[in-house]
This record gives structure tokens, C-alpha cells and sequence, in this order.
């Protein structure tokens, strides 16, 4: 027994027994337990994990409803816009008999290009004031087939749109007159208004598909699949009503019947509910515990399996590969040990060079060759960097002794004003020297912080050459109180907006511009700057583009550069006590308010 024991694990102080009995301390038997205790944690966590995917799996869900409704509601409000849907809507709703016909067909071919936009859309259907309507739909061949032929539903959606004055959502609506077969949609509906004169003619309603509010997966599972993960998802209204998810069957029906009929009986039900922004549904995820429980027992017992196998397969392996190479390797440890770290010292053995240790063997005498070679090339590279750098050094000190000297710009404005002087040409001596302290002030310590009095001098003057250079189109008034001209504020804040004004706001104004810049301290001890104008304004798209890059903090496109360039310094010093507000009106002006804090650490220059 003795014999067969030795044979199998080697003598007492052979390296083969104590690598047999090291893998089974430190291998097998942690192993054991690390599975064991493994399995019961992983069972608590995996519920725990499982839930928390469902509520990530429910904001995904809230999401992708979101951005398919505003999708939708893209379509619809291009479509309210078009003066040509706008014209053929009023025509329609007030013109004679006798151009309906053509004013509808016109209407239709409108009403087709936004029906084959998106699969989600149905149908769409244009109800005038005056009770008369134009429809088309993609399943629909005669009116007859869905509720539109009815005035009497028709007046009601009408009314209920027309009534709320915004974008409605009505659902579910079974958009057959079929008793036959069911076809509910989500009914989304908009008034349609002359932009210019208010004039209400109608409203549009959009019928959407009902799994619109699913992911496609719980489309599937909808359309009566095998559904094997657990979770059953619905979408519930404000009355607690299905609208989708449940089956044809349940649209409609209350979900406390549906969940009756579906999961009675069943023991671990839990539910997890997500409203959905904008809306009043509601996403309800039905979990069904016992399905993820099955999963676990079943995941323990092959990690089980696994662990037994795997144990056995590595013990196997192990014995026969070090019976057969431990001799080898305390030769090679002896060598390694032995060995001096000198080009002359290599590792000698007697193995053959078919044997795999002998790799090790032949790689470290090279490495140790390759080692020596690095550490030679390293030395020369370094003197190569060194010299480089030295030279790197000298290029940048000559690229600085060749810039040009900006008090060389100033003494020869100098002398250009002298020589304009000379020749009684005053007007042209006053810009020159207004553009040289213009010049002054702003190529140097441009992060400096000033009182707004010495900004405000500095702004006049590049108004005074501004007005020059557009021919005094425009104008510029100061009410500033004496308090805000002492308040520090840093260099060039304010110059980035008023050349926005100049060349923006009114850049088709020949005469009459006015810029309106207004100083004072607020209450709570910050500097309020108001710049306004009168100028062309911005669009609403344009004005809702900017707000949006300002508070999300991102960075403004080039045609907004002057603000960029102001918010983006005002971080910079302020991070997020500074403000800026945006108002304008399209033809009416711009304003742009500048709420600073009161920073007084350093000097400050007036």
C-alpha cells in the first residue's frame, strides 16, 4: 500500500508530494467551499440582479416609448405647418362645393406621404370645424370599414382636441366598425391654426398601432409566443386600464381582471411599475419569481458538475506532468540559481532540444543577450533625446525672439497719428488713437479683472470705431448705476456680445439700430448686465437651439460664436455661480442677461 502511495504522490520529500498535496490544500478544497458559499450568495444576488435589470429594462422601455412618440409627434407638427396643409385645411373647412373635391384630393396626397413615414402610423384623418373631413389609411379601402364615417364619433374626438388646445392623446380607440374584429389604435391629435392670423380650421388626428408602446420583443410575445423569461410587460392607463402588452382580449379591460385570468393562483407574482414622462401610462413589468428560481437550481447543479469535473481532470493532469518534468526543473532552478547576470554566464543543461522545458532554457540565454543589447540601445537613445530636446529648445527661443513686439504696433500707431495730426486730418488721428488704447487694452492680460467703469470705456470706444466702419447705422445707450461701475468684472466679457449685435442683429439695418446696455447690483450682491437690441431677433428654432446648448453645457455652433466665446470665459472664472439668459423675438430684438458674481481676490484695475 505504502509502495503504491509513493508511486502515486512521490516519496515524503520529493516535489511531486508537496505539489500534490499544495493543489489539494490550496486548489480543491478552497475551491469546495468558494463554490458552495458561491452558489447561496449568487441565488440571494441573481433575484436581486434580476429585479434591478427589470426596472433598467422598464426606463429602457419608458425611453424608447418617449422618442417613438416624439417621432410621431415630428411628423404631425411638420405637417400643421406646411402652408399648403394650412391653406387646403381652411379651403376646406369654409370653401364651396365645388372646390372640395379638389382641395380633398390634394389634402389626401398630403396625408399618404406622412402615412408611409413610420410603420407605426395607421391612418390620418383631417377633421374640419365645419364637420367635414378627409382620411386616409393603409388598411382601410372604404370609409364605411372605421368610425370617421360616423359624425357623431368624429364630433367627439374633434371636440376633445379642439378642447385641450395642445398635442392629445386619446387611447385606445377601436378605429373598426366592424363588429367582427377588433382594431384598437392610439389617437394623437393636434389643432390646425393659421400661424400668422390664429385662425382655427380643424384638427388633425394620427391613429397610431397600439404596440407602438411595446418593444419588439413584447411584440412577440403579444402575438401569443412562448414567453420563457419571466417577465410579462403592460401598459396600463390613469383608470388602470390595458392599453397593450396583454392580447387583443384584455384592450380595454381592466388589469386587475387580466391579471386574474393570466397569473391566478400563482404563487412569487410581483409587479414593477414605471410611468412614462409626458404621458399618463404607465409601464408594468409582471415578474414571475419561479421561473428565475428554476434558472438557479439549475445553474448550481452544472456549476456542481463542473467543479467535480474539472477538480479531477487538473489532478490527472497535474500528477503525470510533474512526475515527468520535476527532475528537469530542479536541474534548471539549479542553473538559474548558479547564474551570474554576465554575457558570459548561460544557462547549461543536458536536456534535448526537442523537450519543451528546453525552450525556457534557450529563451532566457537570449533574453539575457537581448537584455544587454536594450540596455546599450537605451543609453544611445537617450543621449539622441537629450541632444534633440537641447535643439528643440534653441527653435523655440529663436520662434520667440521672431514675434513681433506689440509696443512696436503701438509706436507705430503713434507715429501714424503724429503724421495725421501733421496734416490737420483730426478725424482720422481720433480712430487712430482710439484703436491704438483699443489695442492696448485687449492684447494684454486678457484674464485680468477691471471694475465694469474702465469696461464700459474701453466699449465705447469700440463702438465709436464700429459706428465708424457701418456708417452710423446704429446707436448705443448706457444706464449704469454708480454702484455697478465699481463692480470687478474680467477684461473683454462683454465685447464678444456686442459684435454678435453688430454683425448679426443688424446686419440689413441701415439706420435706426439701437443697443441698450443696462448695469446694476442686485439684492443679493451680484452684478446684473442686461445688453438688449433692436434688431432682426432670432427664430424660435434658433432661440430654443441656443437655451438648449447653454444649459446642457455644450458647445454653440459657429453662427453663435459670440456667446459661445462669453459662456464659455464665464465658466471658466465663475464655473456655476455665473449665468447668462437668452430672450428674443423674432423681428422684435434680442436680449442677453449677464448675472455675475462678486470675485474680489486680486487686484483689480480701474
Amino acid at each position: 500500500m505504502k509502495s503504491h502511495m509513493e508511486r502515486f504522490l512521490g516519496k515524503k520529500s520529493s516535489i511531486q508530494r508537496k505539489v500534490v498535496v499544495v493543489y489539494l490544500l490550496i486548489a480543491v478544497l478552497p475551491l469546495i467551499i468558494i463554490t458552495l458559499s458561491a452558489s447561496a450568495i449568487y441565488y440571494r444576488s441573481f433575484l436581486k440582479e434580476a429585479y434591478g435589470l427589470v426596472e433598467q429594462n422598464a426606463r429602457q422601455h419608458e425611453t424608447v416609448v418617449q422618442e417613438r412618440m416624439s417621432a410621431y409627434e415630428n411628423v404631425l407638427y411638420e405637417l400643421i405647418t406646411k402652408k399648403d396643409y394650412i391653406e387646403l385645411s381652411r379651403n376646406i373647412n369654409t370653401g364651396d362645393e365645388n372646390s372640395l373635391l379638389v382641395d380633398a384630393a390634394h389634402m389626401e396626397t398630403l396625408l399618404r406621404s406622412c402615412v408611409y413615414t413610420y410603420d407605426g402610423i395607421r391612418s390620418i384623418t383631417f377633421l374640419s370645424d365645419s364637420g367635414r373631413y378627409v382620411t386616409y389609411s393603409k388598411w382601410y379601402g372604404s370609409m364605411n370599414e372605421y368610425i370617421w364615417s360616423e359624425s357623431e364619433q368624429r364630433k367627439d374626438i374633434h371636440d376633445e382636441i379642439e378642447k385641450s388646445q395642445k398635442l392629445t392623446f386619446i387611447a385606445t380607440v377601436n378605429l373598426s366598425n366592424s363588429t367582427q374584429k377588433d382594431d384598437y389604435v392610439i389617437l394623437m391629435g393636434y389643432p390646425v391654426k393659421n400661424l400668422r392670423t390664429k385662425e382655427q380650421s380643424g384638427v388633425l388626428v394620427m391613429a397610431l398601432e397600439d404596440d407602438v408602446l411595446l418593444f419588439d420583443d413584447s411584440r412577440v410575445k403579444q402575438a401569443g409566443k412562448v414567453d420563457n423569461s419571466g417577465v410579462t410587460t403592460v401598459i396600463v392607463d390613469d383608470n388602470d386600464k390595458v392599453l397593450a402588452g396583454g392580447g387583443p382580449a384584455y384592450v380595454n379591460e381592466g388589469y386587475q381582471n387580466y391579471l386574474k385570468e393570466e397569473f391566478g393562483g400563482r404563487k412569487g407574482i410581483s409587479e414593477n411599475r414605471r410611468k412614462i414622462g409626458g404621458t399618463e401610462w404607465t409601464i408594468v413589468n409582471i415578474i414571475d419569481a419561479a421561473v428565475y428560481q428554476s434558472e438557479i437550481y439549475h445553474f448550481i447543479k452544472i456549476v456542481f458538475i463542473l467543479m467535480i469535473t474539472i477538480t479531477c481532470l487538473f489532478f490527472v493532469i497535474l500528477y503525470f506532468i510533474s512526475k515527468k518534468y520535476i527532475g528537469a526543473i530542479q536541474k534548471i532552478a539549479q542553473n538559474i540559481h548558479d547564474f551570474k547576470g554576465t554575457d558570459a554566464d548561460q544557462i547549461i543543461t543536458d536536456l534535448n532540444e526537442e523537450d519543451e522545458l528546453y525552450v525556457i532554457v534557450r529563451q532566457f540565454n537570449t533574453m539575457t543577450a537581448r537584455v544587454n543589447s536594450l540596455v546599450e540601445t537605451l543609453r544611445q537613445r537617450n543621449e539622441e533625446i537629450k541632444i534633440a530636446a537641447i535643439s528643440q529648445k534653441h527653435a523655440e527661443i529663436k520662434a520667440l525672439e521672431a514675434q513681433i513686439n506689440p509696443h512696436f504696433l503701438y509706436n507705430i500707431l503713434d507715429s501714424i497719428n503724429w503724421r495725421a495730426i501733421e496734416h490737420n486730418e483730426e478725424e482720422i488721428s481720433n480712430m487712430l488713437g482710439t484703436l491704438g488704447s483699443l489695442l492696448r487694452y485687449s492684447v494684454s492680460n486678457i484674464d485680468m479683472k477691471v471694475v465694469l467703469g474702465a469696461e464700459i470705456s474701453w466699449l465705447e470706444k469700440y463702438i465709436f470705431l464700429q459706428r465708424d466702419r457701418f456708417q452710423n447705422s446704429f446707436d448705443c445707450q448706457y444706464d449704469i448705476t454708480d454702484e455697478a461701475m465699481q463692480f470687478p468684472i474680467y477684461k473683454m466679457l462683454l465685447q464678444p456680445i456686442i459684435e454678435n449685435i453688430i454683425l448679426h442683429a443688424f446686419e440689413d439695418v441701415k439706420e435706426g439700430g439701437m443697443i441698450h446696455v443696462k448695469a446694476f447690483v442686485r439684492l443679493d450682491g451680484k452684478l446684473e448686465i442686461s445688453i438688449r437690441d433692436n434688431g432682426c431677433g432670432m427664430t424660435e428654432e434658433t432661440l430654443a437651439e441656443i437655451k438648449k446648448e447653454i444649459s446642457e453645457r455644450g458647445a454653440l455652433n459657429s453662427e453663435s460664436i459670440g456667446i459661445s466665446n462669453c459662456l464659455h470665459r464665464l465658466r471658466i472664472y465663475y464655473q456655476d455661480e455665473a449665468e447668462i439668459v437668452v430672450k428674443s423675438e423674432f423681428g422684435e430684438g434680442t436680449e442677453f442677461i449677464l448675472i455675475i458674481p462678486d470675485k474680489q481676490e486680486g487686484r483689480i484695475y480701474e
